[in-house]
């Protein structure tokens, strides 16, 4: 359109009412942008739907694509409110604001003349209380900033979603989707995390299928040759690195940077199946939890085969002995365990107390102690009792349920060396960024808390006994 042609409200209304049918036509006849085929599969990903998840490389123009989502949003539709939220100022300004505002100068009159655009905020300048977007930074320090978006409409566009802790999304952002009558949730991120919110959005059953998925690779990208794709695979370390399949390919890495137990680990675990002795010991590991959001967690393992989970939520520590018990004297007598492992620090010690007052075979193992085994590795028990589990994984032999909650967990625990003893990352951190506590590979740690060779002799008769005196006497 030339900003010379005279306009009139009512052909202003028959552009508007094309532009709302028609995304691809509003990019290019406003600010002269021919939208890719994968840009225009968001497009209409966001138009239809009210869930929607992003995934992909760096350079195929999913920024760009927000930023027109935006300004169609802010063009087309009255009383509404746009968030656009990202996990940094810094991020926010470079981005996708900045895009905002390079746009607004290439806008076709009149439509140019319609908006007031500043540094934090676009608003359109009839009603401005009522139509305008804004950028709001999500922080987990303050939940509250991500909180009170209503209006008839109100789209939310979360940028660099894999950065933005989860406790943004469950606590705040989702609310949107019950509260307000016509809402949109748009994700959009490069897949660099193998684990959080965003991560779950495409590969956690349980809400996988809520989303609208649009996956981008840089080969998507407008005017992509692909006669450089081998100098880009140089650059990028080759195909097989982390940073080539995040980058390029747009597909998330097989397991987060500094985790302690590789992803490609846990998966295999899923899928293997294994059959471990019939009179190999079975152990409960029990992670108990007060009243509120938490769950008590029940881990049965026998040998490299763990058989089920259980889950209690909103008991005390006495309810919790109790359900302990009727689960234990439920269980068919060659399937009970020879020993429960209870983390005992806080109120989980009146829960070992409990149990071991009902006469079960309670253990107390108490996460925040000192390691029982190899102290000159560890900083604690609960590091000795993950890196046990990391071990575990490693050797390939083990199985696990498809459990997304645990396989998220175990995939998200980070560790540092410190000063020479690896330490697990506090509960605290892992709640903030996945938004739970890690209760079930919590679990699953405590059944490595008693020595694997402490009840072996007793159920297993066919053990090889091995005399470690015998070099002597060669």
């Amino acid at each position: 359109m030339s900003d010379n042609t005279p306009y009139n409200p009512a052909h202003i209304a028959e552009l508007l009412a094309l532009y709302h049918a028609n995304i691809p036509v509003f990019a290019k006849q406003v600010f002269n942008i021919d939208l890719s085929p994968k840009q225009v599969e968001i497009c209409e990903a966001f138009q239809h739907n009210r869930q929607i998840s992003v995934k992909g490389s760096a350079g195929f123009g999913k920024t760009l694509c927000c930023a027109v989502l935006v300004w169609w949003s802010l063009c087309t539709h009255d009383q509404l409110q746009t968030a656009i939220f990202g996990p940094s100022e810094a991020t926010l300004k470079s981005t996708i604001w900045k895009e905002l505002q390079t746009l607004h100068t290439r806008m076709a009159e009149p439509f140019r003349g319609f908006y007031e655009v500043s540094a934090t905020r676009i608003s359109r300048k009839v009603n401005p209380s009522t139509c305008f977007a804004e950028y709001r930074l999500a922080s987990a320090e303050n939940i509250s900033a991500a909180r009170g978006i209503h209006s008839p409409n109100v789209y939310i566009f979360a940028d660099e979603a894999s950065g933005i802790p989860d406790v943004v999304f469950t606590d705040a952002l989702l609310n949107i989707l019950i509260a307000d009558p016509n809402p949109k949730l748009c994700l959009i991120s490069n897949p660099s995390h193998a684990s959080g919110f965003f991560w779950r959005t495409w590969c956690d059953p349980e809400i996988s299928d809520q989303w609208t998925h649009v996956h981008g690779k840089m080969t998507d990208a407008p005017g992509f040759d692909p006669a450089n794709l081998k100098a880009i695979a140089a650059n990028y370390g080759g195909p097989t690195t982390r940073n080539y399949r995040v980058y390029v390919e747009g597909e998330f890495p097989l397991s987060d940077e500094s985790g302690l137990i590789p992803r490609e680990h846990v998966e295999y675990a899923v899928q293997n199946e294994c059959f471990p002795p019939e009179n190999a010991p079975i152990i409960w590991g029990l992670d108990p939890a007060g009243q509120g959001a938490d769950s008590s967690v029940l881990c049965i393992r026998q040998d490299n085969k763990v058989l089920e989970f259980k889950q209690w939520n909103d008991l005390n520590p006495t309810q919790l002995a109790y359900a302990i018990k009727d689960l234990y004297e439920r269980t068919p007598k060659n399937q009970r365990p020879v020993v429960i492992s209870i983390d005992a620090n806080g109120l989980g010690y009146g829960v070992y107390s409990a149990v071991k007052d009902l006469g079960l075979p309670a253990y107390e193992c108490k996460f925040a102690g000192t390691p029982t085994r190899h102290p000159e590795r560890y900083s604690r028990v609960r590091d000795q009792l993950y890196a046990e589990m990391a071990d575990w994984f490693a050797g390939e032999n083990v199985q696990i349920p498809n459990n997304a909650k645990l396989i998220e967990e175990l995939c998200s625990v980070q560790f540092e060396d410190a000063s020479g003893k690896i330490k697990i990352e506090k509960k605290d951190q892992i709640k903030k960024r996945i938004g739970r506590s890690p209760d079930f590979s919590d679990a699953l740690g405590l059944t490595f808390a008693v020595s694997r060779t402490r009840y072996a002799s007793k159920y297993n008769w066919n053990t090889k006994i091995v005399y470690d005196h015998l070099q002597t006497l060669e």
